[in-house]
């Protein structure tokens, strides 16, 4: 008998086996799918706190769609340019814009950032709309053999906060029950030999000064709850994580069932972390395209829809917590594909989506 011959007859005999041992009690159907269900819709009875990623970068040549007040350099603050946006901001709901603050590890970032933000806040009705920090440590070096104690940078990473306090102490910084919000980018990557005690530390320091923080920790998509407890517990006031439409092509079932699946994933999230006293805020997106940045990249193109980012913002409603924060990445990423700001191809479309979405007016 070949080897051939052989495998069959073995395949054979365990498919006649498996028949033979399933009963009526064993047999799957469509109504135990996991996902054999209705979203339930949570109406609009108040407003929620909308915040929205603010970047800066180069237009790359290939973005299909214009802004509709024109191209613009992002990579520079232009005050007149700003004055459109924070139009658009109050137009669509958004409570505040969130600037990224890069470490003063190294100066002439930083630097870069605190005037980008100091120009942006010249323009006539920048009081319009409020303003938080994304804080980035990337040029810290980290790593889990380089962790901030043994790399010797902790009373810098508590510098770098007290470097913000000119910025808290202006009017229009968001501020959750009188503590200035504070944006951890890449947070679940803060090598530390103890996350809560380097918290901790910062905290007292800046309490000490008069200054409270509400802070907002984020991880990456699709990850589970307690993947990054140990950098969050004890740490941070809320838990949010990079957008879900980030969906790589392996992921079929994800892009196919995408808002039942994320909602039943943030519900969780929601859940699990109230266990620790942390706030789940959930992160949407109208729309994303990262073949922009890189045409190889191995994710889906999630193209502007009307109904997708309704039901995106539905899902959201159902997943926020005290607060009622929603974040959205981004007002103007357009190098992702991710932005909100009104376009020659879909106008104001989205950002009235958002408004309708979250606010009751």
């Amino acid at each position: 008998m070949n080897i051939m011959k052989i495998y069959k007859l073995t395949y054979l005999f365990f498919f006649v086996l498996t028949l033979n041992s399933c009963t009526e009690d064993d047999v799957v159907t469509v109504d135990d799918n996991i996902l054999n269900y209705e979203i339930p819709i949570e109406p609009v009875v108040s407003d929620y706190l909308v915040g929205a990623h603010y970047l800066r970068f180069v237009r790359r040549p290939n973005v299909p769609e214009e802004p509709s007040i024109g191209i613009y350099n992002a990579n520079i603050a232009d005050p007149s340019v700003y004055e459109q946006h924070v139009n658009q901001a109050n137009a669509a709901g958004i409570d505040f814009f969130i600037f990224r603050f890069r470490s003063a590890k190294n100066q002439n970032q930083n630097n870069q950032d605190v005037a980008f933000v100091n120009t942006l806040q010249t323009a006539p009705n920048s009081q319009d709309v409020n303003f938080a920090f994304s804080y980035n440590f990337g040029n810290m070096g980290l790593s889990n053999n380089n962790r901030i104690e043994d790399a010797g940078l902790v009373e810098r990473f508590i510098d770098d906060f007290k470097l913000m306090i000119p910025f808290f102490d202006q009017p229009n910084y968001m501020k959750v029950d009188g503590k200035n919000i504070v944006y951890i980018f890449n947070s679940h990557v803060l090598h530390s030999n103890d996350n809560a005690a380097l918290y901790q530390s910062m905290r007292d320091e800046l309490s000490a000064m008069g200054v409270e923080l509400y802070l907002i920790g984020v991880q990456n998509q699709w990850t589970p709850t307690l993947r990054f407890d140990f950098r969050f517990v004890n740490g941070v006031d809320a838990v949010t994580h990079s957008s879900y439409a980030i969906i790589n092509q392996n992921d079929y079932d994800r892009y196919t069932f995408f808002h039942k699946i994320v909602n039943l994933a943030w519900q969780y999230h929601k859940e699990r972390w109230l266990d620790f006293n942390i706030e789940y805020i959930p992160t949407i997106a109208p729309s994303v395209n990262l073949k922009i940045l890189n045409s190889g990249s191995p994710t889906y193109v999630i193209d502007k829809n009307e109904e997708w980012f309704r039901s995106h913002c539905n899902v959201a409603r159902l997943a926020v917590g005290t607060n009622r924060i929603v974040l959205v990445d981004s007002f103007n990423d357009w190098n992702r594909g991710t932005q909100l700001e009104s376009a020659d191809t879909y106008s104001d479309q989205f950002l009235n989506i958002l408004r309708e979405e979250f606010k009751v007016n």
